[in-house]
């Protein structure tokens, strides 16, 4: 093969590493280890047929030797598009533009929250909230780093854990809005004490994020060590599933107890001498009677985005939904963006008012 100066050291590196990788492999017993090693030697041979088809190029006078070259080319331009796919670790190319867009939408629900929050004095969704939203933002800004380098490991992982836990802070800021309905219009009709819908589902959440970094972190160890990481796979897809069936309870608690006092129904109005009359003022704002629906579709968007994530995660990590952007950007981050927008002209402290809870956490 005539090689000019300038390609010799790559080649003679390349022609090293092959002589190394061709050494290894043929002893290798570890199945992800051969398959790595594998890969590497496809890419090795590519490349030096991509040198050497270049090099043809330059030099060919006939055409047959020019088609051939061409022809060359074409194949380990191929074959090194395939294995760099395939090395991926997103399976694709994050898109700049929408990620991008979707760090500034989350930095302006980050800032609007923390200043309500702060503004208002709803403590603990105030800060459900600006945790649940800035970690969104940090999300998306590792996917927005990922959009120029996606092989950046940790952009990677910074997406992954920070896109797969916010929600379990939103939805801890949902939750204890429903122990402040039943306040608001009665215990009576509630299944539980005000309190314990937080405590409980808050509980599920913190097992559910357990539950997933368990999982992650077992499916993370195995892919250092080039083995099969289905078992932590497996058990972030448990952990996804728990959150998912938590939230179905929840669901159904939440639509009984306002089946229970007629919301929206007919004699809706006439019970309101059957609700605790200290909240009245409260009930009697114009804005608070759309309040409930407002939790109730906040909740649904965090539960669409959480089933989504569940089968997202059962195909694997190369799976269909996983390597087509377009899936996530709907049912993940336009659902998680949803839910942060409504509570900006609903939020506790407008409907509730500054400072105040119906009910604290004893």
């Amino acid at each position: 093969m005539s090689l000019s100066t300038e390609f010799a050291p790559v080649v003679t590196s390349l022609q090293s590493q092959l002589a190394s990788l061709t050494s290894v492999i043929a002893t290798e017993t570890n199945t992800q280890k051969f398959l790595q090693e594998s890969r590497s030697i496809e890419y090795a041979y590519a490349s030096l047929q991509q040198i050497s088809a270049s090099q043809a190029l330059l030099t060919a006078s006939d055409s047959s030797v020019s088609a051939s070259a061409t022809a060359g080319l074409s194949h380990a331009s191929e074959v090194l598009s395939s294995l760099s796919k395939a090395d991926n670790i997103y399976g694709m190319d994050p898109s700049l533009g929408g990620n991008v867009a979707m760090t500034i939408i989350m930095g302006i629900f980050f800032i609007a929250h923390t200043g309500m929050g702060w503004f208002y004095q709803t403590w603990w969704f105030g800060i459900s909230y600006f945790l649940g939203s800035a970690l969104e933002m940090i999300g998306y800004i590792g996917r927005s780093v990922s959009a120029g380098d996606s092989d950046n490991k940790d952009a990677y992982m910074v997406q992954i854990v920070c896109l797969t836990i916010a929600p379990c802070f939103i939805m801890a800021g949902i939750y204890f809005l429903l122990a402040q309905f039943v306040m608001v219009y009665g215990q009576k009709y509630a299944i539980l004490k005000p309190i314990w819908y937080s405590y409980i589902f808050i509980a599920c959440d913190i097992v559910s994020l357990l539950v997933q970094g368990t999982g992650g972190g077992i499916a993370s160890a195995a892919a250092k060590r080039y083995e099969s990481g289905q078992t932590g796979t497996d058990i972030m897809v448990g952990g996804l599933a728990f959150q998912v069936v938590s939230m179905s309870v929840f669901l159904l608690m939440y639509g009984h107890f306002f089946w229970k006092i007629k919301y929206l129904r007919s004699g809706f109005k006439e019970m309101e001498n059957q609700f605790p009359e200290e909240f009245a003022s409260i009930r009697a704002k114009p804005s608070f009677k759309w309040f409930p629906l407002v939790v109730f579709l906040g909740t649904i968007f965090v539960y669409v985005r959480s089933i989504y994530r569940v089968v997202e995660l059962s195909e694997g990590w190369k799976g269909y939904l996983m390597i087509h952007e377009i899936y996530f950007m709907i049912l993940d981050a336009l659902m998680m963006a949803l839910t942060c927008l409504i509570f900006i002209p609903f939020h506790p402290g407008i409907m509730i008012g500054k400072g105040f809870y119906c009910c604290t956490w004893y």
